[in-house]
């Protein structure tokens, strides 16, 4: 989850950001009418004057949809490249607007018409990358100083282009300062995050493993007395509840790794799995990994050692006979995971369930961005888990 900038600093920046907008477009459309010789408002006067209006207006635009592009960029992680490349082009449409006035400013002296240009200039570097920043609003100063020195007799103004050099290194500096506390924020929140998943670890620990582990030892005890005693039907019984009762408590402890954040490696994990899969059904259940392993966030590999668990699960209660496989694959950005068996040969067994089907690993995968599909293909049925990493 993005760390948000506190309600008040959002708005402070929203309304200042407005204000100056509007200031200097003020002064900048009032400049247009005080320039020497005044612009009639026909003919060539009027089209500067209309040329002006809508450069401010389509700087305006560009400015608001970067905004929203920014933000979109956020509550998606930077994962959607449409509108990564959208707020960019966005973005440096408005830079060249901001050209445009700027080299006004500075051909005709309007100190209005170059204020907007270096509050718009400030508004749009502070959105692109500190490459893209220093590339484009270097290019855009690097601009009107080259065509002013080409259009006025006694060169271009070095005041004002000092002023929008300051503007360019504020901007950068803004954006790095930003870049700094939000990194701060979130390592915050991740500890906090991480100190409650580990109360909330021993909390369960304290509660459930201690039970369950009771629960095993009496299991043992009435099976030790049931064998004594010759009842083989109700030693079938205690011997199936202490099967499940010990690997509940497996799951219990893999589950309060995974809170501590101390979960054995995915590929560890997925073979555990596929082992106890080959163990209890004597089918094959190969697991194939590729791509670079790395670390992943807990949720996330909770998720995928889940989705893997319940669909070995469905396999053996639904596809008694078939055999398994595990694939997982490390994109750039997703780590992808697909189980799938070779469809049953005998008739399904009644088999209890891990209580998560479907419908719980769908949610699962939701709640951390990722998606589900599942489905029956030529061979058997496959389930295919997505999730950002």
């Amino acid at each position: 989850m993005q760390p948000r900038r506190p309600a008040g600093d959002r708005w402070l920046s929203r309304v200042l950001l407005t204000a100056g907008l509007g200031w200097a477009g003020f002064s900048y459309l009032r400049s247009v009418g005080e320039t020497s010789p005044r612009p009639a408002l026909h003919g060539a006067g009027l089209a500067v004057v209309v040329l002006n209006v809508v450069t401010v207006a389509l700087l305006g635009a560009c400015i608001g949809l970067s905004r929203r592009a920014d933000r979109v960029c956020k509550r998606t992680g930077g994962r959607d490249a449409g509108t990564r490349d959208a707020r960019l082009a966005v973005v440096l449409a408005g830079l060249a607007l901001v050209t445009a006035l700027a080299l006004y400013g500075v051909a005709s002296r309007s100190g209005g018409g170059f204020t907007f240009a270096m509050v718009a200039l400030w508004s749009l570097v502070v959105r692109l990358g500190l490459a893209w920043a220093v590339a484009a609003g270097g290019a855009t100063l690097l601009a009107t100083a080259a065509i002013s020195e080409a259009i006025r007799p006694d060169g271009p103004d070095l005041g004002l282009l000092a002023a929008g050099l300051g503007v360019l290194v504020g901007a950068i500096a803004t954006r790095q300062r930003r870049l700094a506390e939000t990194a701060a924020r979130r390592a915050e929140a991740e500890t906090i995050a991480l100190a409650e998943r580990s109360r909330m670890a021993r909390e369960i620990h304290d509660i459930l493993a201690h039970s369950l582990s009771a629960q095993v030892v009496h299991l043992e005890a009435a099976r030790l007395l049931l064998a004594r005693d010759g009842d083989g039907q109700a030693l079938e019984q205690v011997e199936r509840a202490g099967r499940l009762a010990r690997s509940g408590l497996e799951e219990t402890r893999r589950a309060l790794a995974a809170l501590r954040g101390d979960a054995p490696p995915l590929d560890e994990a997925l073979e555990s799995l596929a082992a106890d899969f080959r163990g209890g059904t004597g089918r094959a259940c190969p697991v194939e990994v590729t791509g670079t392993a790395r670390e992943v966030a807990p949720p996330v590999a909770l998720a995928v050692v889940r989705t893997a668990q319940e669909a070995l699960t469905n396999t053996r209660k639904h596809a008694p006979g078939a055999d398994a496989r595990i694939a997982l694959r490390y994109t750039e950005r997703e780590i992808v995971l697909d189980v799938a068996d070779t469809g049953g040969t005998e008739p399904p067994l009644d088999l209890a369930s891990g209580g998560y089907g479907l419908v719980g690993m769908r949610e699962r995968a939701a709640l951390i961005g990722g998606t589900l599909e599942t489905g029956p293909d030529e061979k058997g049925f496959t389930v295919s888990l997505r999730v950002p990493s």
